[in-house]
This record gives structure tokens, C-alpha cells and sequence, in this order.
């Protein structure tokens, strides 16, 4: 009974259509904002990119062009309703790579700036820095979730 009484709260949830539209507006504008640094300054993202230790860096300057874009062009499917599904999967993915890297460089100790907004933000000392990166993976799991709102939409 009390699952039945979730399912049915989460279905208004999704069939809400000022709630979607809210929650693309939200993704839309973060995807946006990630990509304006990354965009301008793909050297600094590259070197963000390599900190991190999980792509060959032969690979870091490659990715370095491509993401950015991709977050651009995410952000403008959320905000203009066009290949909301394909945003949605795109994006998913992006994040569950972002909360898998973020992650592994927590647990592993490496000491590493985020590059999710502001390339030239640097960590005053290893304590803030893993805060940092703490409120940067719970950020990127709450996008997530915003993001299968998006995607369990009323069509």
C-alpha cells in the first residue's frame, strides 16, 4: 500500500509539466555554464583532465575539445525541448562519469581540482579540496536524479 502511495507521488512528479520544464531550464542552464570556461580555455581543461589519472593523456586534449561541446549543446536541448531523450541519456552518462571520476580520485587521495565550472579556482588546502570534491559528486548525483525527472516525463 505505502509503495503503491510512493509510486503514485513520483508519477505526479513526472507528470507535471511546469516541474519538467523547471528541471530542463535547471540542467539547461548548469550544461551551459560548465562548458563556457571549458570552452574558452580547453589547455586548462586538459590539465584538469589529466590530474584526474584515468585517460591516457594523448586522450586529455581530444577530450578537452569534445566535452565542453557536448555539455553546450546538452544545455541548449534541454532549454529548447529538442532531443530532450537524447540530452537526457547523453547527459546521464556524462554524470555517472563525472560522480565515477570524482570518486575514484576521493578515494585514492588525489589531489585534483574539480574543472566542472571555474578552471582557474584552486583548493586552499587538502581538507577544503575534499570537500569540495564531496559537494561536487552529491551535486552531480542530484543532477542525475533531475535528469530522470526530465527523462520519465509525460510525453
Amino acid at each position: 500500500m505505502e509503495r503503491k502511495r510512493n509510486e503514485n507521488s513520483m508519477r505526479k512528479l513526472y507528470d507535471n509539466k511546469w516541474i519538467v520544464y523547471f528541471c530542463r531550464l535547471v540542467l539547461g542552464f548548469i550544461f551551459i555554464y560548465a562548458s563556457i570556461d571549458k570552452i574558452i580555455d580547453p589547455a586548462s581543461f586538459s590539465d584538469s583532465i589529466d590530474n584526474y589519472h584515468v585517460i591516457p593523456s594523448e586522450l586529455s586534449n581530444l577530450a578537452a575539445l569534445i566535452i565542453p561541446w557536448i555539455e553546450l549543446f546538452i544545455g541548449l536541448s534541454f532549454i529548447s525541448g529538442i532531443f530532450l531523450d537524447g540530452a537526457c541519456l547523453i547527459s546521464a552518462s556524462l554524470l555517472v562519469w563525472f560522480i565515477f571520476i570524482l570518486s575514484q580520485a576521493l578515494y585514492r587521495g588525489i589531489d585534483v581540482h574539480c574543472g566542472c565550472f571555474d578552471l582557474s579556482e584552486k583548493a586552499i588546502d587538502d581538507a577544503s579540496m575534499r570537500i569540495k570534491m564531496i559537494k561536487r559528486i552529491v551535486e552531480d548525483i542530484l543532477f542525475l536524479l533531475i535528469t530522470f525527472i526530465v527523462k520519465n516525463r509525460k510525453k
